[in-house]
């Protein structure tokens, strides 16, 4: 009984940088890899602190900007000696982790990369690429188009307060906490950021094949109703403002990700015609 004609590999697929090493001298990489990774981290930690309240008005930038549209008084308080302290150096880390992130991927990548095939090499690097520029896009997203908004819905219903005649008026003074504020930006930038990785998560699940385009589009009708629970979750002070500025990319991001879906079964389609064609239908095992 003949045996089925394997596929020919490409040598350029399975070749591999791989050099035999020991555990210690694998020990050793790793090391050396870490203490790189650690250093850029606390280089872009001190930057950070450094220029920390440049980095705060930048951060809270857009929340007095809406303060303004709101007709508040543009000013934060502290309401514990160390706050201002912590608040910059939470915000140095923060700010140090994004600087340092490309540098402490790439001695990740360093380290994994020889031990996989050229294939799988490009794999993670088109994974990692589109992670960080979906995660960017969210973060700025959220920075230019969602912050402003939602601070600004907040600040004008506690502005506007009615009063029945003969009654005295109801005065509110908008003061936020310098914590707070700094706390709502940055978990508004984290949160449109995880949202707009949505179409990276269903891709891989489709390249899987975990998932079909036909699948999706069938739950599509359901989507919405999830993007706004996303929105929800993922948007901190619990507006419905910012809850459907996010909802609405979401569910944007959701059908483009279909789209993505059916060009990975395309090609993975012609693949296997190419194969059949170049050695026949697979026969039934007798």
């Amino acid at each position: 009984m003949t045996s089925e004609p394997e596929a020919a590999e490409d040598p350029a697929e399975t070749e591999t940088d791989d050099k035999r090493m020991s555990l210690f001298e694998h020990l050793s990489e790793l090391r050396m890899r870490m203490r790189n990774a650690a250093i850029a981290f606390v280089g872009a930690l001190v930057l950070g602190f450094v220029f920390n309240q440049r980095l705060y008005e930048v951060l809270t930038r857009p929340v007095r900007a809406a303060m303004r549209r709101a007709d508040a008084d543009v000013r934060f308080v502290i309401t514990a000696p160390g706050e201002a302290f912590w608040v910059y150096f939470k915000l140095s880390i923060f700010v140090g982790l994004i600087i340092a992130a490309p540098l402490i991927f790439w001695e990740l990548w360093k380290f994994v990369a020889p031990g996989l095939y050229k294939k799988e090499q490009r794999l993670a690097l088109l994974v990692v690429g589109s992670t960080a520029f979906c995660f960017v896009g969210g973060a700025v997203f959220g920075y230019y188009v969602l912050v402003e908004p939602a601070i600004y819905f907040l600040v004008s219903i506690t502005n506007s307060v009615p009063v029945g005649p003969g009654t005295d008026p109801i005065t509110i003074e908008t003061m936020f906490r310098m914590e707070d504020v700094a706390g709502f930006t940055t978990m508004m930038l984290l949160g449109c950021g995880i949202a707009f990785e949505l179409p990276v998560v269903v891709s891989i699940l489709g390249a899987l094949d975990i998932v079909t385009a036909k699948a999706l589009w069938k739950f599509n009708k359901y989507s919405l109703v999830l993007s706004a629970l996303l929105g929800g979750i993922l948007t901190p002070g619990g507006d419905v403002v910012s809850q459907m500025l996010l909802a609405g990319p979401v569910f944007a991001l959701y059908n483009l990700s279909i789209l993505v879906v059916m060009v990975i079964e395309r090609g993975r389609r012609k693949k296997e015609a190419a194969l059949d064609a170049e050695y026949g239908p697979e026969p039934f095992e007798r």
